[in-house]
């Protein structure tokens, strides 16, 4: 199909339809690639920060009856884990101020590849 055919199939409805869903495939991708962080890094964040006080994922031998539990957790995408993890909610303190953004998306990336999956 050339491509001056191709521009009479279109219908306006359809290019907002399409330009409409640029932004959110760029965010997908950016989550995405966000996700896959160090993950020795982010075993290593998860310990030294003590999360397993407060949390329970069992391929970290945590045990924390504070916090939600990260295994078996449909919540947890890696935007809400370094939203959590940097800004804080309810009991859990923020870290922006002790973690690296780096650090931040590195445990996030952990927690989603460690975390055993809601069946």
């Amino acid at each position: 199909m050339t491509l001056a055919k191709a521009a009479k199939t279109w219908s306006i409805p359809g290019i907002a339809v399409t330009l409409a869903a640029l932004p959110l495939a760029q965010i997908n991708a950016q989550d995405g690639a966000a996700a896959a962080g160090d993950l020795a890094n982010g075993k290593l964040v998860f310990e030294n920060s003590v999360c397993g006080a407060c949390h329970v994922l069992a391929a970290a031998d945590a045990t924390g009856p504070i916090g939600p539990s990260l295994d078996n957790n449909a919540n947890l995408t890696h935007a809400f884990i370094v939203d959590r993890v940097a800004n804080g909610a309810g009991a859990m303190p923020p870290y922006a101020a002790q973690l690296s953004e780096k650090d931040i998306n590195d445990v996030a990336a952990y927690i989603l590849s460690a975390a055993a999956k809601p069946e």
